[in-house]
C-alpha cells in the first residue's frame, strides 16, 4: 500500500478516484500537517508528497520536500500549472507504476537564498523587488564577488531553470530546460535599456544589495515567503545542496507540456 503526504488546495474535494483508491487500500493520504507527528520508521514508509491544485499549492510543498528529502507528486486541478504535470485522469497509470516500484524521478536545481544568517530554498525564484510606491529602486549586483551592476526599475529576479516559466518569463526572460545548470538573473521594468538578462552557471554566488533609495524593499521567495530588506544587509543566492525530486507526467515530456501550455 502507498502512503503519500497530502496537500491540496482548499476550495477543492478530494476527487473521487482518490477516495476509490483509498478503499480498495492502495494508498493512504496522510495530511502535511501531520508530518511532525510521524516517528522517523513512519517517515520511511512515506513514498512522496501528494500535491493536488496547482503552481502555488505545489511551492508550499518544497519546504517540507527539501527538509525531508521526499518527492513531490503534482496533480494539476488549475489551468496553467507547469509544476503540476499529472492531470486527474493520468493517476492510475501513474499509481500503478509506483506499486510495481517503477523508478522515474526527476531532479530540479532549488536555490538557497541567505539573509539576515537565516536560510530559505526556493524552486522558482528570489525576486528584490519594490514595494507600494512605485519609486525606482537601485541594486547592486554582484557575481562571485565582482561587481556586475547596478540594477535601476522594479527589480530582480534571480530565477532556477524550473523558475524560468513563471515570473521570470512574465519579467520578460527566457525559457530554460529544467536540466540546464544555470540560474537567470532578470531585471524587473529596468530604467537602463542596455540591461538585459543574464544566464550565468549555477555554481555561481550572486550578491544583491540595496543602494540609495527610500523605497520599501521586498525579498520574495517562491511567492510564498515575503521579506523586509534593509539596505545595508545582503542578500546572497546560492545552489541549494540538495535537489528537489518530482514525480512527472508518464505521459507528457517537458516539450509537450511547454506545447499544451502557450498553445504552440
Amino acid at each position: 500500500m502507498l502512503k503519500f503526504l497530502f496537500l491540496k488546495k482548499e476550495d477543492i474535494p478530494l476527487p473521487k478516484i482518490l477516495k476509490d483508491f483509498q478503499k480498495e487500500k492502495r494508498l493512504i493520504l496522510i495530511p502535511i500537517e501531520d508530518l511532525p507527528k510521524l516517528s522517523l520508521e513512519e517517515l520511511k514508509e512515506i513514498k512522496a508528497i501528494l500535491v493536488l491544485g496547482g503552481d502555488g499549492t505545489f511551492l508550499k510543498a518544497v519546504p517540507y520536500a527539501y527538509k525531508y528529502d521526499l518527492p513531490i507528486f503534482g496533480v494539476n486541478m488549475g489551468k496553467f500549472g507547469f509544476l503540476t504535470e499529472t492531470y486527474i485522469e493520468e493517476l492510475p497509470q501513474t499509481i500503478l507504476a509506483l506499486e510495481r516500484g517503477f523508478n522515474f524521478l526527476e531532479e530540479r536545481t532549488l536555490l538557497k537564498v541567505i539573509y539576515q544568517n537565516e536560510e530559505y530554498v526556493g524552486l522558482n525564484e528570489g525576486a528584490v523587488m519594490k514595494g507600494p510606491t512605485g519609486k525606482i529602486i537601485y541594486l547592486n549586483l554582484k557575481i562571485n564577488n565582482t561587481k556586475v551592476t547596478t540594477i535601476y526599475g522594479d527589480g530582480l529576479i534571480v530565477s532556477t531553470p524550473t523558475g524560468s516559466t513563471a515570473y521570470n518569463l512574465s519579467a520578460g526572460g527566457p525559457i530554460v530546460h529544467p536540466k540546464a545548470k544555470v540560474f537567470i538573473c532578470t531585471p524587473i521594468c529596468s530604467f537602463k535599456i542596455n540591461i538585459r538578462p543574464l544566464v550565468i552557471p549555477d555554481d555561481h554566488i550572486i550578491e544583491i544589495s540595496v543602494n540609495k533609495t527610500e523605497e520599501e524593499i521586498h525579498l520574495l521567495i517562491d511567492g510564498q515567503t515575503n521579506l523586509f530588506i534593509k539596505k545595508e544587509e545582503k542578500v546572497l543566492i546560492k545552489k541549494a545542496e540538495k535537489t528537489l525530486k518530482l514525480i512527472p507526467s508518464l505521459k507528457r515530456d517537458y516539450f509537450q507540456i511547454l506545447k499544451d501550455k502557450f498553445q504552440w
